[in-house]
């Protein structure tokens, strides 16, 4: 099969069907790293252009060890701390766009990726820095990581390489297996806010030696899924110029070929518990330690929240 790119520019103006739907606002987790700060940056320009509030929390775990009872521990030290990393995060603020809203904070006792976990319910977007003050870009268990696999909405994981706040194209990885409503909903609307174009990308596995053979490795009904779903989402955003693209290879290969520093990369995603985790390697867990621009997980909403309702 060769590469093959499906296009789809209605132009005209938006008659409101893709309505921008952003009103839970964002949140951005704040480290005192220089990543989170670099987090902050991205996260506020998001919360403007989508005119919504921006919530900025720090979250500082209690020391664990025997020395000190946690009920006597002095928390005083810990929140001192997070005030001045929230001061740093705000004096970055600078001049902002007309009818911006108010930018609220939140310093918390307990883990960043608990914390930041049971705020996602309420949001729109949560977003943090890919590694913090202590830890690694492939650590299982990191804090961009348990978050990107646990929250309940979107998380955004931005790498201190991502250039700019306005994402110069927005990439989706489809894969027809899993619900892409909110990924799609997510990558149009930001598209749209950005002035820049979307590209919808699936990628093909190379077909087996007996699928060859048989003549099952086709690729008709794939171009019509794909021609399908770029017009569905062309109609509900018309003013957004988007294409379709199917390319053979290992989705994470593929699709970090398709963005740089500069993009953003969005990708569906289902929740995992504290207790299961995803497996290492994993095509989000490798988009998330290796893109060099942000990279969106956008979690399929969950009416029953089961096993997830405690977050680690």
């Amino acid at each position: 099969m060769n590469d093959s790119t499906i296009d789809s520019n209605s132009g005209g103006g938006d008659p409101g069907a893709g309505r921008d739907a952003w009103t839970r606002g964002v949140v951005v987790g704040v480290d005192g790293s220089a990543e989170g700060y670099h987090a902050f940056d991205w996260a506020l320009a998001v919360a403007d252009r989508h005119h919504v509030r921006l919530t900025v929390s720090h979250a500082e775990p209690l020391p664990v060890g025997p020395t000190v009872p946690l009920p006597t521990y002095d928390r005083a030290p810990l929140h001192d701390r997070g005030d001045e990393i929230l001061r740093t995060a705000l004096a970055r603020a600078g001049d902002r766009p007309p009818g911006s809203k108010d930018i609220e904070v939140s310093v918390s006792i307990g883990t960043p990726a608990a914390v930041l976990t049971a705020l996602s319910e309420d949001v729109d977007l949560v977003v943090v820095g890919r590694r913090g003050s202590g830890g690694s870009a492939h650590a299982l268990g990191s804090v961009s990581a348990a978050t990107a696999a646990r929250a309940r909405g979107a998380v955004a994981v931005i790498p201190a390489s991502t250039r700019g706040t306005r994402p110069k194209h927005v990439v989706v990885g489809v894969s027809f297996e899993h619900d892409l409503t909110a990924a799609l909903s997510l990558a149009f609307s930001e598209a749209r806010q950005c002035g820049a174009p979307v590209k919808l990308v699936h990628a093909v596995q190379p077909p087996t030696p007996i699928a060859s053979q048989s003549g099952s490795a086709g690729t008709d009904e794939l171009y019509r899924e794909l021609q399908s779903l770029l017009d569905r989402w062309a109609v509900r955003y018309p003013s957004v110029t988007a294409t379709a693209e199917a390319r053979r290879g290992e989705p994470a290969e593929v699709l970090l070929a398709q963005v740089t520093a500069a993009d953003v990369l969005v990708v569906g995603g289902r929740r995992h518990s504290r207790f299961v985790g995803r497996l290492l390697g994993s095509v989000p867990d490798v988009l998330l330690a290796d893109a060099t621009g942000a990279v969106v997980v956008a979690h399929a909403p969950r009416l029953d929240p089961g096993p997830y309702s405690e977050p680690a």
